[in-house]
């Protein structure tokens, strides 16, 4: 058994990759990186795909009856699943809008301030138009995702949203 050395040149020559082999790639070794690389990549893109896609609604649901709201007064439902808030406001005597409650920046739920008739996202000091949902400060991009609202009668419904695909 040799005793260990201080000598920097003689701990190298011990080793078992010669010192200029010691950075290069094997073929194997790139072609496991590349692999797991795009799956990775196609998986993470997938997850996204999958777990931030909108739900679809296919039924109108009703919300409230009109005499439950009053002007400037708003109603917090769900839709089109259990997992998704939004929010029922009522503008004016005939005028409902309804949207998803989560924010388009990071997803923290906005509150209805009917004297400035806006939605604010506390989170990063986010403001929506309660008129159509766009964007009036702060840092979301886009707008809050809208429902139709339609009177039937004294009751309120919300309609599945236009989709111009189909």
């Amino acid at each position: 058994m040799t005793a260990p050395t201080n000598n920097p040149r003689a701990s190298k020559s011990d080793s078992p990759i010669p010192e200029s082999e010691e950075h290069q790639v094997t073929r194997r070794q790139f072609a496991k990186f590349a692999c797991c690389s795009v799956l990775a990549m196609a998986a993470g893109r997938l997850g996204k795909d999958t777990l931030l896609a909108r739900r679809v609604a296919t039924e109108p649901m009703q919300i409230a009856g009109i005499g439950e709201i009053r002007v400037g007064g708003y109603k917090l439902f769900r839709y089109p699943t259990e997992d998704e808030p939004c929010i029922l406001v009522r503008l004016a005597e005939n005028r409902f809008v309804a949207y998803s409650q989560s924010c388009t920046h990071l997803m923290c739920p906005v509150s209805y301030q009917h004297e400035n008739k806006q939605f604010y996202c506390p989170c990063h000091e986010g403001f929506f138009d309660a008129e159509d949902g766009h964007v009036v400060a702060g840092p979301p991009r886009r707008p809050l995702p809208e429902y139709p609202v339609e009177t039937r009668g004294d009751k309120i419904w919300v309609l599945p949203p236009f989709d111009p695909v189909s």
